[in-house]
């Protein structure tokens, strides 16, 4: 039953008799009421003290936005208005009304009133098991929401540079003053901590400023190491003034500092205190010496240790490690098996950092910090630090390619000095095997913990249809990082909808389908796939003031997507994702987005006299038609291409071609998806997986895919009769799942992206229709399955059963992403 209340001030209690009538006429109302007012005999003694979430008294789904008095408050008028809207509790306190129970209303039964200013809020009243139709009730309702502008408008791009436009200005003098001290603290600390035998180093100290209107004893809000902490102002401490803080210890990095030790003592056999710490022993191998590292596998884990002083091959070492197991025996010994070649990512038990390695498959890492470019062993990982911005809700930052050892990241998520997820729950996640569980788990961590409630503060964010982008940036670009992991609501202005979760995909679809349109001039197809789509270096002529506002915009929406379980319309080209990750980039990945130009410098290794070449240390673009040449190193027009300068020739190519050509883009790109994201929490992808957790598992159908596939090679006679392709076809429809069909597509094609016409329109890299096609190959070859995404092919041994095949393939499909040489 709905109860009409007129929200006026009660009339005295002993004039009943005609407010009894006016009810009668007019339906049920409830009046605001003293707290101390005593009740009259015929009242039954019950005060209902409730909240939002309480049984007893609950609001309804759709909340009026409500209008107060307070200068921060908007108006109706400003309401309306397109843009992002802070929707918190009023601070006006809760209010009190007096309401009549319904006749017929018996105990435990549900009513529904509506309070508030015009009865613009409805609340659902459970009658208390004391009370009947009739009697009177009073009511506690809680504060009503209070919906705010976002205030400030757009922040502004912050250079690190130094170097304005794009959308970007220039960094404050003082604000670059601040990221130089804070440089400076933080060498300090990687000094200190890279003496392994100095003791352990203090916690990290970051120099903060302290906001306008904090004095002693009042608390804010800073963000630093990618975390919002809290701090409190101390005495003698202005605002305006610089600080020095240290972000508390992570209790497991203090546990590990001195956790590495020889077995042979009198407590070598010590378990950490922690019920959720692990020991391990090995063996250090053999040519390992003090101060050398090696790699093996502990609790399913890489692990990298630093063999301790005085300690020789053949003695054994323990360590520990977080576990989620608690059950785990007190000491686990390890062995060095099923260690695949490659590059793969381990945690340091000196400082719980994560840390990429090569290795072979007896546990020995692979020296890859040569002064010459290898082409087989070197690798790069991108290293992103965060800067202060001008403004507090954006902050910059520097990009950079570093060799792929040198990188490395947290193994925990904290806020506020807190540890939100740890090490053991990402070392728990990165074991589970299917893509499902592992996407699960990451939106259950973002949901449950990540996630601010919905009574902490909400978002409404307006826009109008005919200005979707225009609006959208102007609303999503006014947000803290903070009001990035708050529960978004969309409003699209003029139309009568309500989101609950409808309007939200429909707009995550419409804003990416149109920045990743090449007609926008941000985004180009790939040369080798239509569908996967790469940065356009010359994305500043087409939007020369705003570019890099678009890209950290949609580095935003890329992070908030993923952390909402939403769905973009784009792929990108594969090492995209892998800068995402900080996946190492080799020389191999140059032949994705341009396999020509991949072939052409592959060509150079083994030439007897490469100046016969007439080649110099530049790269010519093409920017909308006109050639423009590009030194590679400095001066590099003047330098020509020698045997002895050839490895220095294509370790500048593929820095240019991986990063260096889009750095502004892709530095924004990656700052807008970090203000969502943990970076932690990607650790447990790969990224074929991220590809998927962002764009969806693809619809294939496997008919259409088959009627548009080619047979070459040793299946050229037989087609589609071969009784190789009968089992591989028959292996990819009935026993394969979505994910591993789309981790074939992927493998095969580059991308999990499907044509919107089929595979009947698949394009190869040269922009011709290139259909799928599957060439037989002896198996004296290769063993395993390859691909060549330029040209949709995969080579396909010729094999004897289809059980060996079915292993074979889903060998290769998983494999492909770490790294791991099957040749």
């Amino acid at each position: 039953r709905t109860l009409s209340i007129r929200p006026k001030q009660a009339a005295s209690m002993g004039n009943t008799s005609s407010s009894n009538n006016r009810r009668r006429q007019h339906g049920t109302s409830a009046y605001p009421a003293q707290r101390n007012r005593v009740a009259s005999s015929n009242v039954a003694n019950s005060r209902i003290n409730s909240t939002v979430n309480s049984s007893v008294v609950t609001a309804a789904s759709s909340i009026n936005t409500t209008q107060s008095s307070a200068s921060s408050t908007v108006a109706a008028t400003a309401l309306s208005r397109p843009g992002a809207y802070s929707v918190t509790r009023s601070d006006q306190g809760a209010q009190v009304f007096r309401v009549q129970i319904p006749l017929g209303v018996q105990p435990g039964q549900v009513f529904e009133v509506l309070c508030g200013p015009g009865n613009s809020r409805s609340v659902r009243v459970r009658c208390p098991n004391q009370s009947r139709g009739g009697n009177y009730l009073q009511l506690t309702v809680p504060p009503e929401p209070l919906t705010r502008a976002q205030m400030g408008g757009m922040a502004a791009l912050t250079s690190a540079t130094g170097q304005g436009g794009g959308g970007q200005v220039r960094m404050l003098s003082e604000v670059l003053q601040r990221n130089i001290e804070q440089q400076e603290v933080e060498r300090e600390n990687n000094t200190s901590s890279s003496n392994s035998t100095a003791p352990p180093a203090p916690p990290t100290t970051y120099m903060v400023t302290v906001p306008q209107g904090i004095r002693p004893g009042m608390q804010f809000a800073v963000d630093v190491a990618g975390q919002r902490m809290m701090v409190t102002c101390p005495a003698g401490v202005q605002a305006g003034m610089n600080l020095r803080i240290q972000t508390p210890e992570q209790q497991q990095q203090q546990q590990q500092q001195s956790s590495l030790h020889s077995s042979g003592g009198a407590n070598s056999s010590t378990t950490s205190s922690s019920t959720s710490m692990q020991m391990f022993e090995v063996i250090v191998p053999a040519g390992v010496m003090p101060g050398q590292s090696f790699s093996l596998l502990a609790n399913g884990q890489r692990v990298l240790v630093t063999c301790p002083p005085n300690i020789l091959p053949g003695q054994a070492v323990r360590f520990n490690l977080p576990i989620a197991d608690k059950s785990a025996p007190p000491i686990k010994q390890l062995e060095y098996e099923d260690i695949p070649d490659g590059w793969a990512r381990t945690i340091r038990v000196e400082d719980m950092k994560i840390q990429w390695v090569k290795t072979k498959n007896d546990g020995d890492t692979v020296d890859t910090q040569t002064t010459t470019f290898d082409v087989k062993n070197s690798a790069y990982a991108r290293k992103l630090r965060f800067l202060e911005g001008n403004d507090p809700r954006m902050r910059t930052g520097l990009l950079e390619l570093v060799p792929a050892n040198q990188s490395s990241i947290d193994s925990s998520v904290q806020r506020n000095g807190k540890q939100i997820v740890s090490y053991a729950e990402i070392a728990a996640a990165h074991d589970k095997k299917k893509f499902e569980d592992k996407a699960e788990w990451f939106q259950m961590i973002c949901r449950d913990r990540l996630r601010l409630e919905w009574n902490e503060g909400h978002m409404k964010i307006k826009i109008r249809r005919a200005h979707l982008l225009h609006d959208s940036i102007e609303a999503v670009m006014s947000l803290s990082p903070t009001d990035m992991r708050k529960i978004w609501r969309f409003e699209f202005l003029g139309e009568v909808a309500i989101d609950a979760g409808g309007l939200q995909r429909e707009w995550f679809q419409l804003v990416t389908e149109q920045l990743f349109d090449p007609d926008m001039g941000l985004w180009l197809p790939s040369a080798s796939n239509q569908m996967a789509m790469r940065i356009n270096p010359a994305s500043e002529i087409s939007c020369p003031e705003n570019h890099l506002i678009y890209f950290r915009f949609l580095g935003r929406v890329l992070g908030k997507a993923m952390f909402d379980g939403q769905i973009v319309a784009g792929h990108m080209v594969r090492h995209l994702y892998k800068h995402v990750l900080g996946w190492p980039i080799t020389f191999e990945d140059l032949e994705i987005p341009d396999e020509s130009y991949y072939n052409s410098l592959k060509s150079l290794i083994g030439m007897d006299n490469i100046a016969d070449m007439c080649l110099d240390f530049t790269f010519l673009e093409n920017d909308l038609g006109e050639n423009r040449s590009v030194d590679l190193i400095e001066n590099g027009s003047n330098i020509d291409v020698t045997n002895e300068n050839l490895p220095l020739f294509l370790e500048v190519n593929m820095k240019y071609h991986m990063m260096e050509r889009v750095k502004p883009q892709l530095n924004e790109l990656l700052l807008g998806f970090f203000d969502v994201i943990p970076e932690p929490l990607l650790t447990v992808f790969d990224f074929q997986e991220l590809e998927l957790l962002m764009c969806g598992l693809p619809k294939i159908d496997i008919e259409d895919w088959k009627k548009n596939t080619d047979y070459k090679g040793q299946f050229e006679r037989t087609g589609s009769d071969d009784r190789v392709v009968k089992w591989f076809w028959e292996i990819v429809t009935e026993e394969f799942d979505h994910e591993q069909r789309a981790r074939l597509l992927q493998f095969s094609t580059g991308t999990s992206g499907v044509p919107s016409r089929g595979f009947s329109v698949l394009q190869s890299n040269d922009g011709k229709i290139r259909k799928f096609c599957i060439e037989g190959i002896k198996k004296e070859i290769s063993l395993y399955p390859r691909s060549h995404t330029c040209f949709n092919r995969i080579d396909l041994p010729v094999y004897s059963s289809k059980n060996e095949l079915r292993e074979k393939l889903k060998v290769a499909i998983e494999s492909s992403a770490t790294g791991f040489d099957m040749e």
